[in-house]
This record gives structure tokens, sequence and C-alpha cells, in this order.
């Protein structure tokens, strides 16, 4: 995995997570570990979608660089946040041995596009967002990062979340709601305990 530049070294969680997902939807081919690892794939890229758009994309339009490849992440970024909100209607509240039964060749042709997608609008951003960073210098770094760090503790979990404070978090209380009062997913969850341990692994230093 890449390193991200240090302005952005608080999404280096996020972005681990989401690569781990991304990795595991690769290799496993049961539907239902498939489904719980879709429902984490809604929340993960949601956060991380909610911090680029609310703090790193627009920093990166103040460089005043060419914007087309900007442009162009943006218009990646809505793509997957469209997918994101059919995934998430998909498997919101429904049992991830489920999620299958009503759409199995729809669901899993909208996971795959969306695997795509998120893994070519990372490396995207490796290649030719981040590197613009380097333009910026002293106090403009502390202030991204310190702008990064603050989007990442109250990254919303939804692929549309409210842009206002109270709206985001309103739509916050509502989330937690729904899962303890709706939720009907299965009590073990081995896929997710994988991804939490290989989590786990890449963090230790070599």
């Amino acid at each position: 995995m890449t390193d991200l530049p240090a302005s952005l070294e608080p999404l280096t969680e996020n972005r681990r997570e989401l690569r781990a997902i991304l990795d595991l939807l690769d290799q496993e081919r049961d539907p239902t570990p498939r489904a719980d690892l879709a429902i984490e794939l809604v929340g993960s890229s949601a956060r991380y979608e909610d911090v680029m758009e609310r703090v790193v994309y627009p920093a990166l339009r103040k460089i005043g660089q060419d914007t087309r490849e900007l442009d162009r992440a943006e218009s990646d970024q809505l793509a997957i946040r469209e997918g994101l909100t059919d995934l998430r209607h998909r498997t919101q509240n429904v049992k991830p041995s489920n999620v299958h039964a009503s759409d199995p060749e729809g669901f899993e042709e909208l996971l795959d596009r969306l695997v795509d997608s998120i893994r070519m609008q990372l490396d995207h951003e490796d290649e030719m967002l981040f590197p613009l960073l380097d333009q910026l210098e002293g106090p403009n770094l502390g202030e991204l990062r310190d702008e990064v760090e603050k989007a990442v503790a109250h990254a919303s979990t939804h692929p549309h979340p409210p842009h206002s404070t109270v709206g985001r978090a309103v739509r916050s209380v509502m989330e937690k709601l729904d899962r303890s009062v709706h939720d009907q997913s299965t009590i073990s969850h081995p896929e997710i305990d994988q991804l939490h341990d290989d989590l786990e692994a890449s963090a230790e230093p070599e």
C-alpha cells in the first residue's frame, strides 16, 4: 500500500480497512460472507468518501493546478456513492444469508463493480492527486492534517450524508438507532473477524 502524505496520515487506518475489505471480497466466494463484507464496505467506503469530499478534494482544488484529474475523481466519487446507496438498500436490516435471495446476479454485479471502482479510485488518488500536496508548505500542511483528523473523527457511514452539522448529527443518531433496533445481521461474523485480524497484522511494525 502506498504511504499517504503526512497531511493525510489520519486517513491511514480508514484506507487500510477499505483495502482489506476489497482484498477479502476478491478471495471470498461464499454468498453469506460476501454479503457481510458488503455491509462493512458500505460503512468504510462512505466514511472515506465523506472525508475526501469535505476536506481533501477542496484542499486539492485550492492548489490551483490543472483540475481535470480532480474533476475525474469527483465524478468517480459520485458514481461510487450511488453504488454504495444501492448496496446499502440491498443489505440494510437484512440477514447476510438472505441478501442474495431476491436478485443474486444483480447483487454480485453491483458488488464487483463497486470493488473495481473503489480500487481504481484509490490508485488514481495515489498516482495523480496526492503528489500535488507536496506543493503545500509549513502551516498549510499542519492545517490540512488537523482538518483531516477532525473529518475522520466525525465521518458518516451514510453514502449521502447531510452537509449541515445538525443534519449530520441527526443522521448519526438515526443510523445508530436503526442498527440497534432493526439489525438482523448474523451474530457470528468470521469474515469480519478475519478483516480485523488482517488489519491488526498490517499495523504491526516489521
